[in-house]
């Protein structure tokens, strides 16, 4: 059974535009920085909300501040939003969001230390929450052969990517290409095996979960992403699901998977 944080348990709404609001965004637009001081305290708390269901608490106010940031200093030039001031501050969020994962997206190159789940790292002092074993098989077993053969030789067997690359016929960098994936994959995987834990409420509900390891890991876009963040908005049960695998999947760099099951899942 999963632990959801209470604190995450939330629900999130956004304020309808107001007449009021409209004439704060029109002095705003004009450099006046009492209506910008009053439009941040108005839209931050529920901007906040969607902030932390992005990119966790730790970094919601910096996510938050930026892009807040972003859409005054558009109305310097004329630009940003005349009406429907939150809408905008919150698709710049999103925006912004997608912006940063996609510039920290790049492949990084299989090395020849123990990886599993992230490159060799020290524990951190938090280690109540190890993997499950039984999760970690169950996800090494959906993934693709190949993916799990480059797992299984480069952390099971500890092969050098030189070696592995050999034993399977491709050339190093296509080799640290493969392991790149698969361990997104891997990671992908394990938080695909925690959801399922969760039964879903609603129909959307499934709908989300089905996407809901890509949305977390950064790996979500288009329509997805936008129809995803509008129901974790509303949803008591999805939203507090996602803060726990935030929470996972930030212990991802920390820890690595310690599982003779999974090893014999793949040595099998």
């Amino acid at each position: 059974m999963i632990r959801i944080p209470v604190e995450v348990a939330i629900v999130i709404t956004t304020p309808e535009p107001s007449a009021d609001d409209t004439a704060l965004l029109t002095r705003a637009r004009t450099g006046d920085g009492s209506a910008i001081g009053e439009l941040y305290a108005i839209h931050r708390p529920a901007a906040h909300r969607l902030a932390v269901l992005l990119v966790g608490f730790d970094e919601a106010d910096d996510l938050l501040a930026d892009a807040f940031a972003r859409v005054v200093a558009r109305f310097t030039s004329g630009a940003g939003p005349t009406t429907n001031f939150h809408g905008y501050l919150f698709t710049t969020m999103r925006n912004r969001h997608r912006d940063l994962q996609r510039r920290g997206g790049h492949e990084e190159p299989a090395s020849d230390h123990p990886w599993l789940l992230e490159a060799a790292v020290a524990p951190s002092e938090d280690t109540s929450e190890d993997f499950d074993t039984d999760l970690a098989a169950a996800a090494l077993a959906s993934l693709p052969p190949a993916w799990q053969q480059v797992i299984h030789l480069l952390e099971v067997e500890e092969r050098t990517v030189a070696e592995a690359a050999a034993l399977l016929g491709l050339r190093p960098a296509a080799l640290s290409s493969l392991a790149y994936r698969g361990r997104e994959g891997l990671r992908a995987a394990y938080l695909d095996q925690l959801i399922k834990l969760a039964p879903a409420r609603t129909s959307e509900c499934d709908w989300v979960r089905q996407r809901m390891s890509r949305y977390v890991r950064g790996t979500l876009c288009g329509s997805s992403v936008a129809r995803s963040d509008s129901h974790l908005l509303l949803c008591t049960t999805c939203a507090p699901l996602l803060g726990h695998l935030r929470q996972v999947n930030g212990k991802f760099r920390f820890l690595r998977l310690r599982s003779t099951s999974a090893d014999r899942q793949l040595a099998g």
